[in-house]
């Protein structure tokens, strides 16, 4: 009787013993920084597009080094100088149930190509001029010019099943209606400004999840997050700093450098910008950024070194142009902009500014890390050559309405603020095009230029790039166009983000070089 029971306790202790590592490994809870913008898959944000991979796939998918590789399409080849050939994976279900179809894919493109506001996908599909389904798993894109990175461009759009057809909105894909995808993970519920809740897809045609739970909980304040992983609440969180190791050293800490540039946008488009002042505080009649030489003493009293040292911590590597090293497109022969107090305020004064003049930086403070105080530092440093700059920062959900033009007035309010962006796609093509090339909404070029930099040399650069196939030529179109915009100071880089987490150490992650923070790269050991 002692044995048979003995017995029963063991296989009790070991069902327990397994039941608590299944437990522990269904349920997945992220703490993530950025507060998604939009339930939509087809709107531009990259915090929104990390969320929103797990649900939906594309056409080409991205490996760690953000290299393209098979997603819904096993192969793509180019059948002539302008038309691209996609070959899908069969039997590939939607979340409804559905089978995809070229013609999903065919309305998806269509769909993101048309979506109407300011932060879509629709500078990466400019090229794009007919989507064409030349049988049920084949589909035909044409374009208007040589389109060289066309397949990375499609990589970006999520895939819809058609049936969604017209009449899909914001609050549809909000509530889970039109959330409907092929990814690993299903739509569960989004509480907004909180938390969103992921279920794994048992039909899934990848690589099947540990997780049949996923929760980002949405948490700005960095020691917040800490505290919620400290507690146990929460197994990972994104976007931690050096000033935090100390206190999370029991937890694995893991860091990349990422695609992610903080730069600073400056109006380069109207004659008088409205937070600019004379040295006495008096509204200025002429926009002072519109002359090169204060644009360049502003890049020139930027000590972007010691912002990286005693600011950063490391935790950011210094900007010398728009992709960090390794990326496709990189000028290794560019230098970093000289820091020079001297020369910069004797440009201000060549410029006709010898007592300098005054300026409002505009930041959001609960986006990037450090970002608040990234501006506070450009602002001293910009103060001590005789631009007197003061900071005014506000959440990016507020801040991105009034710097991206998407307001009333259609165009950016801001004088001067800081940006991140980057090539998520692994080449500097991406940003020339989109940050650097001159805006033209028609054209869905230029549309990441909040400072409506423009330069004719620059866009030809750009623009034959775009049309080059051959590898090496269009990476040297590319290194032109970065060194001369940059001279021209289209824009201010000023660092390169690292991409850094804090982990339960019963957990794996592979980190990417854009940052995102994917259940599918998390493992249990």
């Amino acid at each position: 009787m002692f044995k048979v029971v003995r017995k029963v306790f063991a296989a009790a202790c070991i069902a327990v013993g397994l039941l608590g590592s299944v437990v522990q490994a269904a349920e997945l809870k992220i703490g993530f920084k950025a507060e998604i913008t939009s339930a939509d898959p087809h709107v531009l944000n990259s915090a929104n597009r990390n969320i929103w991979v797990h649900v939906y796939d594309s056409l080409v998918a991205q490996d760690h080094q953000l290299r393209p590789k098979p997603g819904l399409a096993l192969s793509w080849r180019m059948l002539n100088p302008t038309t691209w050939e996609f070959r899908l994976r069969p039997d590939v279900k939607f979340h409804d149930g559905q089978t995809m179809t070229a013609e999903d894919v065919k309305y998806s493109i269509e769909r993101a190509m048309n979506l109407s506001g300011p932060r879509t996908f629709r500078s990466y599909l400019r090229e794009v001029s007919a989507i064409s389904v030349s049988a049920p798993l084949t589909v035909q894109v044409k374009t208007k010019h040589v389109s060289p990175t066309l397949p990375d461009n499609l990589g970006l759009i999520a895939i819809l099943p058609r049936s969604l057809g017209e009449h899909v909105s914001e609050e549809s894909f909000a509530n889970g209606k039109s959330a409907i995808g092929t990814g690993p993970y299903r739509f569960g519920s989004w509480l907004h400004g909180q938390k969103l809740v992921l279920t794994k897809n048992p039909t899934y045609w990848g690589e099947k999840e540990p997780w049949d739970t996923v929760s980002f909980q949405f948490i700005p304040r960095e020691p917040a997050r800490a505290a919620a992983l400290l507690s146990g609440s929460l197994d990972i969180i994104n976007d931690i700093t050096a000033n935090m190791e100390t206190s999370l050293r029991a937890f694995k800490l893991v860091s990349v450098t990422s695609y992610m540039l903080n730069y600073l946008a400056l109006d380069q488009f109207r004659d008088s910008s409205p937070f600019v002042r004379d040295a006495s505080g008096a509204p200025l009649k002429k926009n002072p950024m519109k002359d090169l030489k204060v644009r360049q003493a502003m890049t020139m009293a930027i000590n972007r070194d010691g912002i990286i040292k005693y600011l950063m911590k490391d935790d950011a590597t210094a900007a010398l142009q728009t992709v960090p090293k390794g990326f496709f497109g990189y000028d290794a022969d560019l230098g970093m902009p000289a820091y020079d107090v001297a020369k910069a305020r004797e440009l201000l004064a060549q410029a006709g500014y010898p007592q300098g003049f005054q300026l409002t930086l505009h930041c959001p403070n609960n986006r990037y890390v450090n970002d608040a105080r990234l501006c506070e530092a450009v602002a001293q440093q910009w103060s001590q050559v005789g631009i007197k700059t003061d900071v005014a920062t506000m959440p990016y959900a507020v801040f991105q309405t009034r710097a991206f033009g998407s307001g009333g007035s259609g165009e950016p309010e801001f004088s001067a603020f800081l940006v991140g962006n980057g090539a998520v796609t692994g080449d500097s093509l991406t940003g020339l095009v989109s940050m650097i090339h001159s805006y033209n909404a028609a054209a869905s070029v230029g549309v990441s230029n909040y400072g409506r930099y423009s330069n004719k040399e620059v866009d030809a650069l750009i623009e034959r790039a775009a049309g080059t196939t051959d590898e090496a030529t269009r990476a040297d179109l590319q290194r032109q166009a970065s060194r001369l915009a940059l001279s021209d100071v289209a824009i201010i880089p000023l660092q390169h983000l690292n991409a850094s987490w804090a982990m339960k150490k019963s957990l794996v992650l592979t980190p990417r070089a854009d940052g995102f923070t994917m259940a599918m790269d998390i493992r249990q050991k």
